[in-house]
């Protein structure tokens, strides 16, 4: 919608409009005023001349009785036609009279009692003269005196006379008094009606001039939208720089920090003087509380900008505890500290959809709190469900037995860059944005954190989430154990894989069960060994360089092709709904997520014997569910788990060959990230990602193997990267621990 200008001419042109249209309302209400008022005056006038008619016309017909009394002698009354003729008379006098009477002809003169009382009078000789006609006419003619009758309708002519003019004199003065009344009226109305136009006109005016000024602030303001639009892109653009500039610079510092913190841990190990080893450990704490500094800045800008994402999936509660536990306590016991985790022995919902790693990240900051103000104490991470009207809520609490937090300091946690007092700052050090880091997502969470403390007795810090409850997510069940699998026939194999450590886990696992097989390190390879023998099964990488596992299989399946009815197996650390669709609309015979066990290739292979060759199409099967969407398991305890199960197939060394080979695969790829991360090549960022993904995830380094994937779904950037180049050094000194 435009604002400024159109919107303001707009609203002109209506104004505009509507002053028209009020002066048209205000002439058509004068000119119905007037006639209103002049069709009252002429109905007013009509009544008072009908009033006067009957007047005149009684006064006529009482003197035309007078003559007629006066014409006719004495002797003439004894003549019946004469006696009629003057009871007509007579009656016409009084049917005038009751025509006046009826009218109320008195209230027309109301401000006058004379007119009144001149008409009872004449009322008074009618009614008198009412009984001598009636004898005249009916009773007895000779009774009546004809002098007396006769001097009655003289006077009568008379008092109706006197009515007339009286009433005409004072009909006369009326209009003359209602005429000058209505003249000063008319002067008053044409004063009020030309007040009324000016106040009209001076609207009008006042309306223009405040249309000119509103005209005159909507071009302003359009002028200020204007130089706020340029203002905020050039903010949004320096905020853009700043924000690259703090990726940047976070990157170049921390790439020679992890440099120096990985070769202090390695130093650690080796046995050295003690002295050195206090100064090597100095080192390695100094380091890593720079790098907590430089962590925080750089999630404070990606919260200030609005980056903070969260992602929901399937998390282990219990897992997720005990794995934060487990990362915090070779700090706690450096610092004398006991980390202990209090779970609830019945859930209401031990797995629920959430995001682990921000859930983790809060567990830590504020379990890294009490640790660091704790001193050969007992840190506790506990937590609690409740089931409420809106669902079930997760309460996490981290309860210390430090040295706890008054009132006063209370009120400034939950701030940027605020700690309890100054003194805090230098002995501990940090930037005051942890808490703050917290509050954020615990926001973007839809909960709410809090303390409770006091000094002396420790402090607790909580925060309350609310969760959906989630199945657990499956789990790979191996049936069988590695040493005791059916002999399978030998089987004419080609693998295609680009990842070395998948090529020698896989080789070794055919090996054990007896079987061998040709490896192409991608797409254009395994083409060219199909085209020249028969295979009898093709394990097939989806994503590899120079041709894709989709690309080899769709030509695999041409007419022409030497293995069409080969069946195809997709082994690949992608599981979603559209890989598997890709896979079987490029003619796939099966589906393998990554990491494969010894127990579902041998089931693979068992569900490859009865193939026939001429029976290529066989529906995708998932072999095995893809279980990177749960929470994934310690790092050490995963690592393991993987191990036993390598060194019981291929030998401990081949799993510390392996293990090797993987680091230094890990360091060419985040080498690689940067390098295509500086020249802007992010269509590689996915294939080097996915890469990484199924390396870690074949020795058993889930962690790993689940940050790459997530990486691969959002926007990488050189935080990533640092944080990813972290997470390896980390898993690296552990396992060397």
């Amino acid at each position: 919608m435009p604002f400024g200008g159109e919107v303001i001419r707009r609203a002109s042109r209506t104004t505009a409009a509507l002053q028209i249209f009020a002066v048209i309302l205000l002439g058509i209400l004068v000119s119905i005023y007037i006639d209103i008022s002049n069709r009252q005056g002429n109905l007013k006038d009509a009544v008072r001349e009908n009033a006067m008619w009957s007047v005149y016309q009684l006064d006529r017909e009482a003197d035309e009785l007078f003559h007629s009394l006066k014409e006719v002698p004495f002797e003439g009354l004894e003549a019946a036609a004469t006696r009629e003729r003057l009871a007509l008379r007579f009656d016409i006098v009084y049917s005038r009279m009751d025509v006046l009477r009826k009218s109320k002809f008195e209230q027309g003169f109301s401000a006058d009692n004379e007119v009144k009382a001149r008409l009872e009078q004449v009322q008074g000789m009618i009614m008198h003269l009412d009984p001598v006609f009636s004898k005249l006419t009916q009773v007895d003619p000779a009774s009546v005196n004809a002098v007396e009758l006769l001097a009655q309708a003289s006077a009568l002519s008379e008092a109706t006379g006197a009515l007339l003019v009286y009433t005409n004199t004072l009909t006369s003065e009326e209009r003359a008094q209602n005429r000058l009344e209505v003249e000063a009226l008319q002067q008053k109305a044409f004063l009020i009606v030309g007040l009324l136009s000016i106040s009209v006109l001076l609207l009008i005016v006042g309306l223009r001039r405040q249309l000119r000024g509103v005209q005159a602030a909507g071009a302003s303001l359009e002028a200020m939208a204007h130089e706020l639009t340029v203002s905020y892109q050039a903010a949004e653009a320096g905020n853009r720089a700043k924000s690259q500039f703090m990726a940047t610079m976070g990157h170049e510092i921390r790439t020679p920090l992890n440099a120096i913190l990985g070769m202090v841990e390695l130093l650690e190990l080796n046995k050295l003087p003690e002295d050195a080893l206090s100064r090597v450990r100095t080192i390695r704490r100094s380091g890593e509380a720079l790098l907590d500094i430089i962590n925080e800045i750089l999630d404070y800008a990606k919260i200030e900008h609005g980056k903070l994402e969260l992602e929901e999936r399937p998390v282990d509660l219990v897992t997720l505890a005990e794995n934060s536990a487990e990362m915090m306590r070779g700090r706690a016991t450096e610092a004398g500290t006991r980390i202990s985790v209090d779970l609830p022995h019945r859930w209401h919902a031990r797995h629920v959809l959430a995001d682990p790693t921000r859930l983790r990240q809060v567990m830590l900051n504020l379990m890294s709190n009490a640790v660091k103000f704790t001193s050969e104490g007992t840190v506790t991470l506990r937590m609690r469900q409740q089931v409420r009207q809106s669902g079930v809520w997760l309460r996490v609490e981290v309860q210390d037995t430090g040295i706890g937090i008054g009132e006063e300091g209370r009120k400034k946690l939950f701030r940027p860059f605020s700690q309890v007092d100054a003194s805090i700052s230098r002995r501990y050090g940090g930037t005051g944005l942890g808490l703050t880091i917290c509050k954020e997502i615990i926001d973007r969470f839809g909960g709410r954190i809090g303390v409770d403390s006091a000094p002396g007795f420790g402090s607790t810090f909580w925060f309350e989430v609310p969760v959906q409850a989630t199945e657990a997510p499956a789990t790979e069940q191996d049936v069988e154990t590695p040493n005791v699998f059916a002999r399978i026939a030998p089987l004419r194999i080609l693998l295609a894989e680009d990842n070395k450590i998948n090529q020698q886990v896989i080789l070794g696992y055919l090996g054990h069960l007896g079987q061998a097989a040709a490896v192409a390190e991608n797409g254009q390879v395994a083409l060219e060994l199909a085209s020249r023998q028969d295979f009898d099964l093709v394990l097939m990488d989806m994503q590899m360089p120079i041709m894709d596992g989709i690309e080899a299989t769709r030509r695999l399946r041409e007419p022409e092709s030497r293995n069409r009815n080969v069946p195809i197996i997709a082994l690949t650390a992608n599981a979603s709904e559209e890989d598997r669709r890709l896979c079987r609309d490029a003619g796939m015979t099966g589906f393998q997520a990554k990491p494969i066990s010894l127990a579902a290739l041998h089931a693979l292979l068992q569900d490859v014997i009865p193939m026939s060759s001429t029976e290529p199409e066989r529906p995708v099967v998932d072999t095995i569910s893809d279980n990177h969407s749960q929470e994934p398991r310690s790092g050490i305890a995963a690592v393991a788990d993987r191990r036993k199960e390598i060194e019981d197939i291929l030998g401990a060394d081949a799993f510390e060959e392996l293990m090797a080979a993987f680091f230094d695969d890990a360091v060419d790829l985040l080498n690689s990230l940067n390098v295509s991360m500086q020249d802007g090549r992010k269509e590689n960022f996915d294939t080097l990602l996915h890469n990484l993904k199924g390396a870690a995830a074949n020795i058993g380094l889930e962690e790993i193997a689940m940050q790459a994937q997530t990486l691969r779904k959002r926007e990488l950037t050189l935080s990533d990267i640092d944080e990813l180049s972290q997470q390896i050094r980390a898993a690296q000194t552990a396992l060397a621990a």
